[in-house]
């Protein structure tokens, strides 16, 4: 039986334009109330998912910065990473260039230096909210201790060489994921939706065949890995829909797979007794 149901939200539940879907919402429902747990993992901040997802109408639990934070739906905290202190300089100084753009996140908030008209348009888009801080990289390790960078690049050439940097000048240090076209995550060690939702599985005395996961992109990979019930949307890149068992064209979709496997693995299991 499928017990859990993980879902991305951009992308997946959220589509490109900032659209949700009034059926994957319904199919979302659905799942709840057959008794199935629901979780959206995200690498939005987690004040975002929940306000976000607030339509679902159902209890879930939250997964946000990628797996930075696990709350319950609840609002118990089971998970919370953090950077090394001494990494945040030079991190600094290397996403510091011409062309990018950079924001930084502690739990609660985005902060950017200047927000120019793209950054308002991207902000519009993306049906999120940042602060404008001048004097950002003054206060980071300070008075803003941050989760999560995100660098925003004019070319995927330039992400993926400067995501080849970061990791060669921090081994072990940092965890880095392409979270969408053209946007560099860059978090503290050992970060994956993956290991946070391991630890609800944990919670929950689940096995990950127990779960099924739905996502879009790169650092969606770390959670279809952990069980044969994952579903990559058909907009991912090729590479990332390799790493699914399934590919889908929405969450209702994904959904429906789930509510009939567990119908005939029910009367499978009524068959035998």
């Amino acid at each position: 039986m499928i017990k859990m149901f993980v879902s991305d939200i951009d992308g997946t539940m959220m589509q490109h334009g900032g659209t949700i879907d009034a059926a994957d919402i319904q199919a979302m429902r659905g799942m709840a109330q057959e008794g199935i747990i629901l979780c959206f993992a995200s690498g939005r901040l987690d004040n975002e998912i929940a306000s976000l997802m607030q339509e679902v109408g159902a209890d879930f639990h939250r997964i946000s910065v990628n797996g930075v934070f696990v709350y319950t739906h609840d609002d118990e905290l089971l998970l919370h990473s953090h950077f090394d202190p001494a990494v945040l300089p030079r991190l600094l100084e290397m996403t510091n260039k011409e062309h990018l753009i950079r924001y930084i996140s502690d739990e609660h908030s985005y902060y950017i230096e200047k927000k120019t008209p793209l950054v308002l348009q991207i902000e519009e888009q993306a049906r999120m909210t940042s602060m404008e801080e001048p004097l950002l990289a003054e206060k980071v390790g300070t008075s803003i201790f941050p989760h999560k960078f995100t660098i925003g690049a004019e070319t995927e050439g330039e992400l993926l060489l400067l995501q080849r940097e970061i990791e060669e000048a921090f081994p072990g240090k940092v965890s880095t994921f392409i979270s969408a076209k053209l946007c560099l995550d860059i978090m503290p060690p050992d970060v994956s939706k993956g290991a946070a939702i391991s630890v609800l599985l944990q919670q929950h005395g689940l096995e990950p065949h127990e779960m099924a996961c739905i996502g879009d992109s790169y650092n969606d990979i770390p959670m279809f890995g952990l069980t044969p019930h994952s579903f990559a949307m058909q907009n991912a890149d090729e590479e990332v829909r390799t790493h699914a068992r399934h590919v889908v064209s929405s969450v209702r979709e994904a959904a429906a797979f789930v509510r009939q496997y567990n119908r005939t693995q029910q009367q499978n299991s009524a068959g035998i007794s």
